[in-house]
């Protein structure tokens, strides 16, 4: 037989026992425990996952930098020329100018890059302000598209910049070849 304990209460409210339920100490303890175990796996994973996208963007950046001004001198059927100078990772610039040479590094100068009278300048502030520019091939130097098939002169070897993370433990080359080029290749290829 079947019992039921009677309970006097409002009808259709269902009624409860006097036993208390949730959750004992214990299980919210294990909770938070296993919450903190599998954030600090994850934390070092997240950090270099960050780290590794903002310098592809960084690179990525650059590659479109270099396409537009070769869209531009094609589109608009006049030489484009890029200028670029480094001095250290914190201290770089790459502009480009209808003109034949500009300055990208002296933005108060008359012969600021410019195209159509808007700045035309790519620097470390473009970066997030991080220290990624670990090298250019060259110092400094220029080099034009050419505005009929897009194609870079003036360009004697390929022109190649490395990208690292503050940390060092991602790098992306970004080359551009004899053509005009770009060409974006992990740290460790060739």
């Amino acid at each position: 037989m079947i019992r039921r304990t009677l309970s006097i209460g409002l009808p259709g409210r269902p009624q409860f026992s006097r036993r208390q339920r949730g959750f004992s100490l214990i299980e919210v303890m294990m909770s938070v425990v296993l919450v903190a175990i599998g954030t600090a796996l994850a934390l070092p994973s997240y950090r270099d996952m960050v780290e590794k996208r903002k310098v592809t963007n960084a690179a990525e950046q650059l590659a479109s930098f270099v396409n537009s001004a070769q869209g531009i001198a094609m589109k608009s059927n006049r030489a484009v020329t890029i200028d670029f100078e480094y001095t250290d990772g914190d201290d770089w610039c790459i502009g480009a100018t209808m003109e034949a040479e500009c300055a990208c590094d002296e933005p108060a100068s008359e012969s600021y890059c410019k195209i159509d009278a808007q700045p035309f300048v790519l620097d470390h502030s473009h970066t997030g302000g991080l220290d990624m520019m670990h090298s250019m091939g060259t110092s400094s130097g220029s080099y034009s598209f050419d505005p009929i098939r897009g194609l870079a002169s003036g360009v004697v070897l390929p022109l190649t910049m490395e990208l690292r993370s503050p940390s060092g433990d991602f790098r992306i080359n970004l080359m551009v070849n004899e053509v005009g080029r770009v060409i974006l290749c992990s740290g460790d290829s060739s």
